[in-house]
C-alpha cells in the first residue's frame, strides 16, 4: 500500500530534517486549498478526524523545534501565507493549541518572546507564526509591534483573519490588535497570490471585530496593497483632461461574488433594475457563478479566470481601461482577494462602494459609500463621502430558486429552537458568553441550531466551539437555500450576533414567521437588522441597545411562549414577500438611479464641498 501524505510528513518529520519543512509547507498548502485531514491519511484505514488532527499537529511540532530543520527566509515567508490552517489543526487536535511548540521554543510568556528575540530571530518568527489568539499563554499582542519587519506585519494579518476565535481570552485579544494595528509599517509583501489572500482576509476581516478604531489597520494595508499592484506592474487610468457628460454613460459593477444563490443578489438585483434605465451596465467577475440570472441583469458580461500566478490583474487592469468606465461601482470590496486591489486603483473618473460587506474601505480612490440611510449610525465612521437612500427604497431581489415553505410556528416550544443563523466569521466569543446566559437564566430548555455557513476544517473547529461552549447545540454544514429554509424553519426565534448583525437573515426569518432580537451599534455591520426591523413596523424592544437589554428581549420570548407566537402570527401577517421582495415584473422606483444619476452629473461639485454626508433632501437642493 502506498504511503499516505500523512505519513509521509510523519516520516520526514523523523528522519529528514533538512527536507521536512518543504513537505510540512507542502501539506499546509493542501489543507488550506480545502483537502481534507481524511483525503491527507488516504488510503490509510479511516481514523477519526482528532486522531489524524493530533498526528499533523505533533508532526509538525517535531519539524518547528528541531534545529536541524531548514528554516530560511523563503520558508519564514511561505509559512506566514498559511500559518492560520495550523489553528484548525491544533484545535481539532487532542493538544487544543500550538503552546507546546512555543514552549518547547523559549517562548512561554512575553518576556521569552523578547529573550528569543535577541538569541535566535529564526525561532522568534516561527513562534509568533504559530501563536493563536486562543492562546493560553501569557502572552500580550502589543508585543508584536516591536518585532521586526515583515514578521510584525504578517503575524498581526494571520492573527487577524484567525477564524474560529475559541475563546474570550481571544476575542479580547484579537480587539487589542485591531486596535493597535494602525501602528504598524507597512512593507512590501511577496508577489504570490497567497501573500495577497492573507493580506485581504486580514483587511476584510478587521470588520468583524468590536472596536470603534477596528478598521485603522486599512490605511496600512492599502498602502502596502497599492505597492504590491504597482510591483507586478498595475497602474491608475489616464483621467481626461475634462469630463464629457454622455446621456448613456458606461457603468462597470464590479462584483467580488454574484450567483443567483448569494445574497449580493439579492440585495442588489432592483439596484441594478434601476441602474439599467440610464447607464450601459457591465459586469466584471470572476468564474461559472455568474449564472444567467445575474447575466440577465446587464447589457454587458465580462467575466475572467482566476489563475494561479499573479498576470490575470494585469489582464484584469487593461481589460478595464479599455472598457473606459465612467464611473465604477464596487458592490462590495474584501470578499475576494482581487477587491482590495482593484479598488486601490483609480481606474474610473467616479468610483464608489456599496453594501455588499458592510465595511469602509479606507481606500483613497473610493469616492462614495452608497446604502440606505438605516444602516448609517456614525458617518465619521466611514472615510467615503456618504450617498444615502431612504430605507423604505430597499427592495429585495427574490432568488429564482425560492420555493415558498409554510410556516412552522409552535404554540409550545419545549426545548425553545434559538437558530443562529449567521456565518462563523460573525460567531465570535463573547457573543457565545452572552447565549450562556440566557441559556442559564431562561425558565425552559433552549437548544441552539447553527448555520456557519463553513466546511471542512473550519466546520469541525466550529463544532469544537460550540462543543465546548454550548454543549447539545446542533451545526449544520453548508445547504441548498431551500434546505436551509427548511432547518430554519423548525426553529422559534433567530438570536442575530454582534457587533456584526445580519440582513438577509431577517428576510429568512419573517418569512417563516420567526421573531428575530438584535443589538444595535453605530457602525454599519450593528445596524443591519436593526434597520430592517425598523423598515417592517416591528416592536422597537426588539432592537437592544446593550447586552442586558438583549438578554432580557430574548429570555421574553424565551419564557413566553404566548408572546412569541402573537409575534410571529404578526410578522406573518406582514407578507414579508409582497413588501420587500421583488423581481423582473416589479414596478421599479427611482431612488438608486435617481441617486447615481445625481452623482454623475454633480461629481466636481460634491468633492469640492468637502460635505460628508448627502441624503435624499440634500440632493434635492445641492449644488
Amino acid at each position: 500500500m502506498p504511503e499516505s501524505a500523512l505519513t509521509k510528513l510523519e516520516t520526514a518529520a523523523i528522519r529528514d530534517p533538512a527536507s521536512a519543512m518543504e513537505v510540512l509547507l507542502g501539506t499546509l498548502r493542501r489543507l488550506a486549498a480545502g483537502t481534507s485531514l481524511e483525503e491527507l491519511a488516504a488510503p490509510e484505514a479511516p481514523q477519526p478526524n482528532g486522531v489524524l488532527a493530533t498526528r499533523c499537529a505533533a508532526a509538525m511540532a517535531r519539524i518547528m523545534t528541531d534545529p536541524a530543520t531548514r528554516f530560511d527566509d523563503s520558508a519564514m515567508l511561505r509559512l506566514a501565507a498559511i500559518a492560520r490552517v495550523s489553528d484548525h489543526i491544533h484545535a481539532i487536535s487532542g493538544f487544543g493549541n500550538a503552546d507546546h511548540v512555543l514552549r518547547m521554543l523559549g517562548a512561554g510568556d512575553t518576556d521569552g518572546l523578547g529573550r528569543l528575540f535577541e538569541q535566535d530571530r529564526r525561532a522568534f518568527a516561527k513562534a509568533w507564526l504559530l501563536f493563536s489568539l486562543d492562546s493560553r499563554l501569557p502572552i500580550d499582542v502589543r508585543a508584536l509591534l516591536a518585532a521586526p519587519a515583515p514578521i510584525a506585519l504578517l503575524a498581526a494579518m494571520g492573527l487577524i483573519s484567525q477564524k474560529p476565535i475559541l475563546t474570550e481570552d481571544g476575542h479580547a485579544r484579537r480587539e487589542a490588535l485591531v486596535s493597535l494595528a494602525g501602528r504598524l509599517k507597512p512593507v512590501a509583501l511577496p508577489l504570490t497570490v497567497d501573500h495577497l489572500v492573507l493580506l485581504s482576509a486580514a483587511w476584510m476581516l478587521c470588520s468583524y471585530a468590536g472596536a470603534r478604531d477596528k478598521h485603522g489597520i486599512k490605511p496600512v494595508l492599502n498602502r502596502v496593497l497599492r505597492q504590491w499592484g504597482e510591483s507586478i506592474g498595475l497602474s491608475d487610468a489616464t483621467p481626461p483632461a475634462i469630463r464629457a457628460l454622455k446621456t448613456r454613460p458606461t457603468l462597470l459593477v464590479v462584483a467580488e461574488i454574484m450567483h443567483s444563490n448569494h445574497v449580493q443578489y439579492r440585495y442588489f438585483g432592483q439596484y441594478l433594475r434601476q441602474l439599467r434605465q440610464r447607464f450601459h451596465l457591465i459586469l466584471l467577475t470572476e468564474g461559472a457563478p455568474a449564472d444567467t440570472h445575474v447575466q440577465a441583469l446587464f447589457d454587458e458580461n465580462r467575466i475572467f479566470k482566476r489563475e494561479s500566478g499573479t498576470g490575470y490583474f494585469n489582464k484584469l487592469v487593461e481589460e478595464i481601461k479599455s472598457l473606459n468606465p465612467d464611473m465604477i461601482f464596487y458592490l462590495s470590496v474584501g470578499m475576494r482577494h482581487w477587491g482590495p486591489v482593484l479598488a486601490n486603483f483609480r481606474l474610473a473618473p467616479i468610483q464608489f462602494v456599496g453594501l455588499g460587506h458592510c465595511a469602509s474601505t479606507f481606500v483613497e480612490t473610493i469616492d462614495y459609500f452608497f446604502t440606505e440611510e438605516g444602516f448609517v449610525g456614525d458617518p465619521d465612521l466611514l472615510s467615503e463621502q456618504l450617498v444615502l437612500l431612504p430605507d423604505d427604497s430597499l427592495i429585495f431581489e427574490r432568488s429564482p430558486h425560492y420555493a415558498p415553505l409554510p410556516a412552522s410556528i409552535r404554540e409550545t416550544a419545549n426545548p425553545l429552537r434559538v437558530a443562529l443563523a449567521s456565518n462563523l466569521l460573525k460567531l465570535n466569543p463573547h457573543f457565545i458568553g452572552v447565549l450562556r446566559k440566557i441559556r442559564a437564566r431562561a425558565r425552559r430548555p433552549v437548544e441552539f441550531h447553527v448555520f456557519p455557513n463553513v466546511s471542512g476544517l473550519e466546520f469541525q473547529a466550529t463544532q469544537r466551539l460550540f462543543d465546548h461552549h454550548l454543549p447539545g447545540s446542533k451545526i449544520y454544514p453548508i445547504k441548498r437555500y431551500n434546505d436551509y429554509l427548511a432547518d430554519l424553519n423548525a426553529c422559534d426565534i433567530n438570536l442575530s450576533p454582534f457587533p456584526f448583525g445580519g440582513l438577509n437573515g431577517v428576510v429568512d426569518s419573517f418569512r417563516q414567521g420567526i421573531p428575530l432580537i438584535t443589538l444595535e451599534g453605530p457602525d454599519l455591520p450593528a445596524r443591519l437588522d436593526s434597520m430592517m426591523l425598523r423598515r417592517l413596523g416591528m416592536p422597537e424592544w426588539l432592537i437592544a441597545q446593550d447586552e442586558e437589554a438583549y438578554i432580557a428581549a430574548a429570555l421574553r420570548l424565551i419564557d413566553d411562549d404566548a408572546e412569541r407566537v402573537a409575534l410571529s402570527r404578526q410578522i406573518l401577517a406582514l407578507d414579508v414577500e409582497s413588501v420587500i421582495s421583488g423581481d423582473a415584473s416589479t414596478p421599479l422606483r427611482r431612488d438608486v438611479v435617481d441617486a447615481v444619476w445625481w452623482i454623475y452629473r454633480n461629481h466636481e461639485a460634491i468633492k469640492a464641498s468637502g460635505r460628508k454626508v448627502f441624503r435624499a433632501a440634500d440632493r434635492q437642493v445641492f449644488p
